[in-house]
């Protein structure tokens, strides 16, 4: 199988003014999320003048494996581990008209088992809602110079879902990397804001793979489909969550993600 070389995307978008929320929040060592820093406070009484934001923390992990708990508010660090950084700041700016603060995220050494070079900001409130009925996905996406991890990966988009359709296991993640698109990896360009249309119907674009489905048939990550392919495959399916990821064995990677476009949701972080 072809090596991981994915930040992901799992699924989130936003407004023109700075009335959007601030997420302050770093994964620590030992994989809890840290609650505001001090800078991230400093951050937010600068910008009080010019925006409109409050700050809030990345709430860590994930509601928990009680159904009961989804769908569930805000904004969770899931599967982001030692390796990894989540926060909510202005280091790598905005995207014009999204607000003064965008998903920062980073990793570190792809080492350790599972590789821990993993980082994630998943949304929870969708749960339920019908695979069939999401139409627009779609997000800006920048990434540093800085980062060292090749030239393929970039900030990604998952969107986890079940169903009994959902074969194997009734659980897969969809998973929309910007080099699988039509313009590969030629098409990214380091320290640019840059806008992925991910249900985009032009040829080439707007395909999803899953781990689910075995290299190389449709759908695996060696032959992306497009996203309506997957609402046919997976007819009764239903959303569990959607956000941003950068998958592990991508070291050293500076991204950010902001505008995240959610079927009729839009998230400005």
């Amino acid at each position: 199988m072809a090596p991981v070389r994915f930040p992901y995307l799992i699924f989130i978008l936003g407004a023109a003014a700075c009335g959007d929320n601030l997420h302050a929040g770093a994964t620590s060592s030992d994989g809890s999320v840290d609650s505001p820093s001090v800078d991230a406070q400093k951050l937010a009484d600068s910008l009080g003048d010019i925006c409109t934001d409050t700050v809030t923390v990345i709430q860590p992990m994930n509601p928990g494996a009680d159904p009961t708990s989804y769908p569930a508010p805000g904004w969770w660090s899931d599967d982001t581990r030692t390796n990894g950084t989540v926060a909510i700041d202005n280091v790598l700016g905005v995207p014009a008209g999204f607000g003064c603060t965008s998903a920062h995220f980073t990793t570190g050494d792809a080492a350790g088992t599972p590789l821990q070079d993993k980082a994630q900001l998943i949304n929870f409130t969708q749960t339920g809602t019908a695979l069939s009925t999401i139409s627009t996905i779609g997000y800006w996406a920048y990434r540093s110079s800085a980062s060292t991890g090749g030239t393929a990966p970039h900030l990604a988009l998952n969107v986890t879902v079940t169903g009994s359709t959902v074969l194997p296991s009734g659980f897969a993640t969809l998973v929309y990397e910007p080099y699988n698109q039509s313009g590969g990896e030629t098409a990214i360009v380091n320290d640019t804001w840059q806008h992925w249309d991910a249900t985009a119907t032009t040829l080439g674009d707007g395909v999803w793979w899953t781990n689910k489905i075995a290299n190389p048939l449709p759908g695996s990550q060696a032959k992306p489909q497009p996203w309506a392919a997957f609402q046919v495959l997976y007819s009764n399916a239903a959303v569990l969550g959607f956000g941003f990821d950068i998958g592990s064995n991508n070291p050293h990677m500076i991204v950010a993600g902001d505008g995240l476009v959610f079927g009729a949701t839009t998230t400005d972080f």
